[in-house]
Formats: structure tokens, sequence, C-alpha cells
């Protein structure tokens, strides 16, 4: 079933990659982003966040050479500083000096630097996928990465509610590791610091889970109020923090692709496998994507029945009647 009207904005694809892998696991995930750029419509949105230590945002719209906004790995940020740190969201258009304040695109609300159709962009992020590096902070032996899962996600989730609220999006996480710093970290830095077993998840010996868990539950209720879904793609052998993030996944009706490397073809074609497209029409145009976003359910009862919750990915409207 199809509606008449189209969106006022095409679906939005925010890509947030772990560049803390190995040379060879880097590799294979960049040709599998670079092979999805064919895959997605012509007129859909992509945008592009990387993170290791530090935290990157990339401005697709800047072609002269690679540009990006560094946020620190260790702090959270709420929607309202990304907005003041990007110059993005509703409300610049009123600050006075905003960035291209009188040619901002009603739909991107000054976003348009950072997420662009992926006909206008593609050369310039194949370019900037092309170049990416592991992350260049040195590690020791006896210690894991410094990896700002948590972080990267804050900002994404900030961007996206921001200048697209209510409109069809995925956040797709692509992580090759545990959280090691900032908000939603799982395990510290030292290796000698084992990673939660399941034995100190039920006892709640675990100094990071709880917090770790209240912290992603917060940005799934966000992402969901505003309509958008998150994918996680991991590519490890170890934990990478499931667990605690299955919120991002379960009330936002994304996908969770668990995998032992981001080189094997269960990824790969797992990956592939989301941007499937109907078959063509009549007119032998392509099919849309086989996905749908920023779906809402309303239940109407009769007096005798009540609404107690739901089976499957989703969330509460909170609304308050009688008959829930």
């Amino acid at each position: 079933y199809g509606l008449s009207r189209q969106s006022p904005v095409a679906p939005v694809f925010m890509f947030v990659v772990d560049i803390c892998l190995e040379s060879d696991e880097l590799k294979a995930l960049k040709d599998s982003l670079i092979l999805a750029l064919s895959l997605l419509p012509p007129n859909a949105l992509v945008g592009l966040i990387t993170f290791g230590t530090m935290v990157q945002l990339h401005e697709l719209g800047y072609q002269d050479c690679p540009k990006s906004y560094v946020f620190r790995g260790a702090k959270d940020y709420n929607a309202k500083q990304v907005q003041e740190m990007l110059g993005i969201g509703s409300g610049i258009r009123n600050q006075p000096g905003a960035p291209h304040q009188q040619n901002l695109p009603q739909q991107t609300f000054g976003a348009d630097r950072f997420v662009q159709a992926v006909e206008q962009c593609e050369f310039t992020l194949t370019s900037i996928l092309e170049q990416l590096q592991r992350d260049p902070w040195p590690v020791a032996n006896d210690k894991r990465p410094l990896r700002s899962t948590g972080a990267a996600m804050s900002v994404a989730v900030g961007m996206m509610e921001s200048a697209f609220p209510n409109a069809g999006g995925r956040i797709m996480l692509f992580c090759g590791g545990p959280a090691t710093q900032g908000p939603g970290m799982v395990v510290g830095p030292e290796l000698k610091e084992p990673i939660r077993s399941h034995h100190d998840i039920e006892k709640e010996t675990d100094r990071y889970y709880r917090k770790a868990v209240k912290f992603y539950e917060g940005l799934a209720k966000r992402s969901a109020a505003s309509g958008h879904a998150i994918d996680i793609f991991s590519g490890c052998l170890d934990q990478v923090g499931l667990a605690e993030m299955k919120y991002l996944v379960n009330w936002t009706g994304g996908s969770m692709v668990l995998t032992d490397s981001f080189v094997t073809a269960i990824f790969k074609q797992s990956f592939q496998r989301v941007f499937e497209k109907e078959e063509k029409d009549e007119k032998e145009e392509p099919g849309h994507l086989l996905m749908g976003f920023n779906a809402t359910l309303e239940v109407q009862t009769t007096k005798e029945l009540k609404v107690c919750g739901l089976i499957g990915p989703g969330i509460s409207a909170n609304k308050k009647t009688a008959i829930v």
C-alpha cells in the first residue's frame, strides 16, 4: 500500500563508524559502505560520523578538502549543545549571524552541510571513506583502544532530532569493540579489567552496567520520539556491549547484526539486505526501499477492553486515556 502524497523529506541515513579497527577490518567495512551508496535511492540523504578517541562529524558540503567537526569522546552532548556547536536546528533562523541564514532549506534546518543527497555528495563521501585511517591515538599493549561509542551516538541522535524531526531516518552504528570511555562505556581501558559477565549483570555488581543502560535508554526514547530507527552492526569476536545498547534497536524498530568480523560474508550480505527494494513497477521505474519510517499506531477499543502494552519494537506515545 502506497500513499499518494510524497514525503517532504527523503529518507536520511547517518553512518556512525568505529575507526578503532584493525586495518583489514576497516578496509572491509569501508568497501561495504561505499557499495551501500550505490544501493540507496539518488535522493536519499546521507551523513557520516567516525569515532575513536574523538568523535568526528564530516562536512560533506565542503568539497575543497576533507573538513570535520571534532567532539570530545569523554563528554555527553545534549541536543541543545549539538545545535549550538553545529549551527543547526529550527531555532537558528532567529539568531543574528546564523550561518546560511537567508538560504536555509526548510526541511534540513541548516544541516545541509553535513547531510546531503547521494547524487550530490557520492564523490566527496567516497573520497572521505577511502581515505579513512585507523584512529591515530596510540594504544599501549596493556590497554584497550579508547572507543567513544556513547558520545558518537549522542551526537548522531542530537543532530538527527534537531535537523530532521518526525522525518524518516536511520542511524547505522558499526562498532568493532566495547565502549571504553565517556557516556555509555561498558568496560575500562585497562586490559586487566575484565568485561562484565552474565553473573555480574544478574548480581548487579558491575559498576558501568546501570549507568550505560540508562544512557542508551535515554537516546532510544529521543530517537523513537523523532521517528528515527537505530541499527547496530557489530564485527568483533569479543563482547561490544549489546546488552546495554539493545534498547537502541528494540525501541526504534532497527536491526541488530552480530558477526565475528566485518570481513565475513554474513556481515556483507546482511548489510546489503537492509537496502532491498521492491520489484520494478509497470513504468519500469526502480521500486522503493523495503523499509518504513516514523509509523504511529493508535488503538481504539470498546469500553470492555483496555490496552496494556505492545509486543514488538515500539515505544509508548504516553497518551493517557480511559482505555489505556
